[in-house]
């Protein structure tokens, strides 16, 4: 059986985490940290997630650990619905014939393992998660497993393929753990939180989140309704049920006694709340569904994580010569390697030692997660690292290191005392910010040869900046790279990912694609047609807004085409941002570079969440991050946020594990308890208004709760987003007349009857929307993954105002409509040769 370990992603701006992809002919692994952009990475490299069975997060919980993990965790479950549909045709086929049915074997289930908060960052998107098609279990662990005994050497996990050694690491900065801030007094708080946003002395029991994760969010099931606690008094709770007790909005895990237990009950008729099971009859007032209940309060992480791998022993060589000379017969050679005795001649017993070679020790790797020198020392001083019988047979070493730790002298010096360890250092200074994803920056070079004005390349340094240790056993991590663990050891058994070739991209783009090109360059530096826009336009303000779709795919990040988000820059003004699914804070970096996303964080005024599917919103945190980190010389900023409370509770909860910057968030438009309007309401921002008149959110038909939004700027500039919807006239009637619409158009229009099933809108329909809104300039996005190329531009938009297709990196402005239109011809001709 052979075992490889493969790098999938290194830091870059595409993929801001390490991950390991372990495989065996059985199962297969994660390890590592699946940040934003991990969809995306393993794909890119065709590296199958669906046979996924485990996932070790390393390092301190936060959501740079799991910000991609969501987005993975769907499409594994996606991949079992598939495989399951895939087997019942394949038997009804069967059937049909007179065929014996065929027995599939499909894994349902997905183990998650990693250090304290694990089932809280998890159970936190509980209101944009719901039951799933797969079962995850969660191993959340916080116990040292060698602080009683150093010399321990069993391992803390193991299955038929590999054993696992988790070596935590505790934070030595701080003799206490920190509290978590407060919310900003002048947001109030919801009135069903009243006890939940207070500080507290240690990460919470894990109990009731890992409830959450295994029987709301993930069970195997689809649906809405999840985990739900009934109460029952104790005399009647035994000691195998799930049993809580309530003070207030928060929930306690109850220990005992139990009714079952033979110990007195000091208060037999006291209410406890267990979990409920299928004789339960649910309805009561008192019960508690658990995806609408608050977590209990939880604090910053301490424990970082990272973990010793090996392989099994594999059984020794097979010799033939030896059985046969000891008369053994050749049927019962499979019996000798499977581990049992035989007779041989002169009825000699012929034991598998007699004709075995000595098994091979199964060889390993370390995963080791240092993201700052708090943990440093403590890791420098594990009892592993001296132990023969964990080091023995370790090849490889996976350092994921935060910034400028790779050339701290003691891990230099750990380096040098382990020659024989190939050292491969994985850290933003020790990996180059490479494209990662070439399909994309390649597609945006062809792009720029034909309207250099809306597409530029995309930012990229393919030198390492940081020093790491020195030594010929130490190498730099990189995309590719891939080492064979069983049956032999082989260095370098993968491809490399290469740099690509953006030049021979760009000169990819034929003379005849060019000459379009030039045409419309022609046509659009004429006298006479610029004088039309100008006449034209005389009364849309803000003319020199920028449109910036970073990401126009719809469900799950694609090869071409992330998922949804929309930067719009209003020069005096500043930046907003219409939805916000996972990996936008890439796409930004990667179009504008470090620098230049500096400033457009420090101008972000307001995100604006449509919904709460996990593709409009899943890049949420990081991004809010990246703004606090971008804005703490100035203690005054603020930024807005449009969302339902249920996603406002999302966010709280989540900073409960990291300060991001939530007591600096102001939460427009926002209600503040059970989200039940259904009619159009719209906020009058008054002053301190983020360069906002006002915000509307209209409901419309998609999800629970899905919403269109409306941004009016203090100049009267109206921006209409219709997020993810069937058309709506109301949507249309409450936004007449704004000066743009940037609407979905999943579907093409022979699948109006999908697009009616999924609660999506064709091209046509969004452009029926555009015709009654009046609208002066339309957007369309949110292009089903089947639609990445040139089907989508080939519109007739008579008696509509000006429309474009969106890109994902493209930039227009406002002003600039109907030049970017002209090339559109040119476009589609190229997007359809490379087809």
């Amino acid at each position: 059986m052979t075992t490889t370990v493969d790098i999938a992603s290194v830091p870059t701006a595409d993929t801001p985490g390490t991950c390991l992809f372990v495989h065996t002919d059985k199962r297969a692994y994660v390890f590592g940290r699946p940040s934003e952009g991990t969809q995306r990475a393993f794909n890119a490299r065709r590296l199958g997630m669906g046979s996924t069975e485990h996932i070790f997060l390393s390092g301190s919980l936060s959501w740079n650990q799991i910000g991609g993990l969501y987005g993975y965790v769907l499409t594994v479950g996606n991949s079992i619905d598939a495989a399951k549909s895939q087997a019942a045709t394949v038997n009804w086929e069967r059937e049909q014939k007179g065929l014996k049915l065929q027995e599939h074997t499909i894994n349902t289930s997905l183990g998650i393992h990693g250090g304290d908060n694990l089932c809280h960052t998890l159970a936190a998107c509980r209101p944009v998660i719901l039951r799933q098609p797969i079962k995850v279990s969660t191993f959340e662990h916080r116990e040292d497993p060698r602080s009683e005994n150093p010399s321990n050497v069993d391992p803390e996990w193991q299955d038929d393929c590999l054993r696992i050694w988790k070596v935590p690491v505790r934070r030595a900065r701080s003799s206490s753990p920190q509290k978590r801030r407060f919310a900003s007094p002048e947001d109030g708080e919801p009135p069903s939180t009243e006890d939940f946003f207070k500080p507290v002395d240690g990460p919470s029991d894990p109990r009731l989140a890992n409830i959450v994760v295994e029987k709301s969010m993930f069970d195997g099931k689809l649906g809405n309704i999840g985990a739900v606690l009934v109460s029952k008094p104790l005399k009647l709770v035994k000691s195998t049920d799930e049993a809580f007790v309530r003070n207030a909005k928060i929930l306690a895990p109850y220990d005992g006694p139990f009714a079952d237990s033979g110990a007195e009950l000091p208060n037999p008729d006291k209410t406890v709340w267990v979990l409920s099971t299928e004789e339960d009859t649910l309805g009561s007032a008192d019960d508690i569904n658990l995806a609408n209940w608050p977590l209990p309060p939880t604090t910053y992480s301490q424990i970082s994580m990272s973990y010793i791998i090996k392989c099994h022993e594999r059984r020794g060589k097979f010799n033939p010569a030896a059985a046969k000379s000891l008369g053994v017969k050749p049927p019962d050679f499979k019996l000798l390697t499977a581990g049992c005795s035989v007779q041989g001649k002169d009825g000699v017993t012929v034991t598998p030692e007699m004709v075995m070679g000595a098994p091979k020790p199964g060889t390993g790797f370390i995963v080791a997660d240092i993201e700052s020198r708090d943990f440093l020392d403590s890791f420098l001083e594990r009892p592993e690292w001296s132990s023969s019988d964990l080091m023995s047979e370790i090849v490889s070493m996976y350092w994921i290191l935060g910034s400028g730790m790779a050339s701290d002298a003691r891990i230099q010096k750990f380096v040098e005392d382990h020659p024989k360890i190939k050292h491969i250092f994985c850290a933003n200074d020790t990996c180059p910010n490479m494209i990662s994803l070439a399909g994309p920056a390649e597609l945006q070079a062809r792009l720029r040869r034909i309207d250099p004005e809306r597409f530029t390349l995309l930012k990229y340094d393919n030198a390492v900046k940081g020093d790491a240790p020195k030594g010929p056993q130490v190498e730099l991590g990189r995309i590719g790279n891939k080492i064979s663990l069983m049956p032999r050891i082989i260095f370098d058994s993968g491809h490399v990912a290469p740099f690509p070739n953006l030049l021979e991209a760009a000169q990819s783009v034929s003379e005849n694609i060019l000459a379009l090109a030039s045409k419309a360059e022609e046509e659009t530096t004429d006298p006479e047609f610029l004088r039309k826009i100008e006449e034209d336009e005389t009364d849309i303000p803000n003319r020199d807004a920028e449109i910036i779709p970073l990401g126009t795919g719809s469900s799950c990040p694609g090869k071409y085409r992330n998922v949804s988000a929309t930067l719009i820059r209003v020069p005096g003004f500043g930046n907003y941002l219409l939805d916000c699914g996972e990996g936008t804070l890439g796409q930004i970096r990667r179009l504008f570079g470090d620098e230049e996303t500096r400033n457009i964080l420090r101008d972000l005024r307001c995100i604006a969440i449509s919904h709460l599917h996990a593709d409009h919103h899943l890049g949420t945190p990081s991004l809010i991050k990246a703004w606090y980190e971008s804005t703490l010389e100035n203690g005054d900023a603020k930024l807005a946020v449009s969302c339902i409370w249920r996603y406002r509770t999302l966010l709280e909860e989540v900073s409960q594990v990291e300060d991001f910057g939530f007591h600096r968030l102001r939460f427009v438009n926002c209600s503040n308890g059970v989200d039940t309007s259904q009619v159009a309401t719209a906020e009058q921002m008054g002053e301190n208004n983020f360069g906002l008149a006002s915000v509307k959110r209209i409901p419309v038909t998609h999800c629970w709760r899905s919403d269109a939004v409306q941004l009016e700027l203090t100049s009267g500039l109206r921006i209409a987003y219709s997020g993810d919807c069937r058309p709506s006239d109301n949507f249309a009637r409450e936004c007449e007349g704004a000066h743009l619409l940037i609407h979905e158009c999943t579907f093409d229009d022979d699948m109006k009857a999908h697009a009616k099933k999924k609660s999506h809108s064709t091209m046509q329909e969004a452009l029926d929307v555009s015709r009654k809104m009046r609208a002066r300039r339309t957007l369309l996005t949110h292009f089903s993954q089947r639609y990445v190329k040139s089907d989508s531009l080939k519109r007739d938009n008579a008696n509509v105002g000006e429309v474009l297709m969106a890109f994902d990196h493209m930039r227009v402005r406002l002003g600039d409509f109907k030049k970017a239109a002209v090339f559109q011809p040119a476009i589609a001709k190229m997007l359809a040769d490379s087809e």
